[in-house]
């Protein structure tokens, strides 16, 4: 199989508002002490898990033929506000810890549905990657 190549070009200019066209969909993030005309980019990719985890679940629910009916997934970051202020700090800039709850709607008894969202996550390319980062290369434009 090949590998999919995912672009994403942002653009900020006044304010903190940061726009992009992502596929067929524009996007914005902002900050909501100053414009809050979208979610804040901790809020965007808090949602990208907990959206990733849900289709994945769909797709291996179908795959396995699941009677699925649907599934809540509720993720939860705890930060570390010093580092992402320049302040010192022994804890990373970002989330310390991130949890993720799900409520999966399917004809599976408990156990079954941990083991469920246990093989979802291990498929979720977010999930991934926050588990086993990828090599992020910096340089200009």
């Amino acid at each position: 199989m090949t590998d999919k190549i995912y672009r994403v070009q942002t653009e900020m200019t006044a304010g903190w508002r940061v726009s992009a066209q992502v596929g067929n969909h524009q996007m914005v993030i902002d900050q909501a002490t100053a414009g809050d005309t979208g979610p804040n980019p901790l809020d965007t990719f808090l949602f990208s898990l907990a959206g990733c985890v849900s289709t994945i679940a769909k797709m291996v629910a179908r795959e396995q033929g699941i009677a699925f009916r649907g599934i809540k997934v509720a993720v939860e970051g705890v930060l570390n506000p010093a580092a992402l202020a320049g302040k010192p700090s022994e804890d990373p800039v970002g989330f310390k810890r991130i949890d993720i709850r799900a409520d999966i709607d399917a004809d599976l008894d408990d156990e079954q549905k941990l083991a469920f969202l246990e093989l979802v996550c291990r498929r979720c390319p977010v999930h991934h990657n926050l588990c086993h980062p990828c090599l992020i290369e910096h340089r200009l434009g």
